[in-house]
């Protein structure tokens, strides 16, 4: 009776524990967020190689990759006619097996401090800013254990910052 009743005692704790874990992540979506009562006209683009599309300003032009841009992973590129703002997404590729926990282990190696695991219209990813490199990013990784990264800068600027939230909100799995 005693092996029972700490079977079932511990097997209580991991249930609260479990449950505990996943209130504490936040969730976001893109079904919550009211870009309309901004004014901001945008339009949805596509990454067929991940699977996942993004909902992007109007005032930011789908640019032109360069061949050194691809063959660092860069898959999109984005940016208004003053080039004073900038969306990157990239996919780097041989990442295999990793999980999103190595991935955050990873970046808090490398001395990022904000680091927050968030549920982003279902799909589990991190968030975090590089103030020496005035970004912010959002990534995830992919079933086979690459990574997809967003990147916005300059993260200084309170406007810009204000809109990667937004545009950071849109990204989901591909209709």
């Amino acid at each position: 009776m005693k092996k029972f009743l700490v079977t079932l005692m511990t097997l209580a704790l991991l249930l609260m524990l479990a449950v505990a874990s996943a209130e504490s992540v936040p969730a976001v979506n893109w079904a919550d967020v009211n870009v309309e009562s901004t004014g901001i006209e945008g339009s949805w683009y596509t990454f067929d190689d991940v699977a996942l599309q993004i909902w992007v300003p109007d005032v930011f032009q789908n640019m032109d990759l360069t061949s050194e841009e691809a063959d660092q992973g860069i898959i999109g590129k984005f940016a208004p006619a003053d080039q004073t703002a900038s969306i990157y997404a990239s996919y780097y590729q041989g990442q295999e097996g990793q999980t999103l926990d190595d991935l955050i282990s990873t970046i808090k190696g490398n001395g990022v401090k904000d680091a927050e695991r968030v549920l982003l219209n279902g799909l589990d990813a991190v968030t975090y800013s590089m103030p020496e490199a005035d970004a912010m990013y959002v990534a995830f990784v992919t079933e086979s254990g690459n990574i997809v990264q967003f990147s916005f800068m300059p993260a200084s600027d309170e406007g810009f910052a204000a809109v990667a939230q937004i545009v950071s909100a849109s990204i989901m799995a591909e209709e």
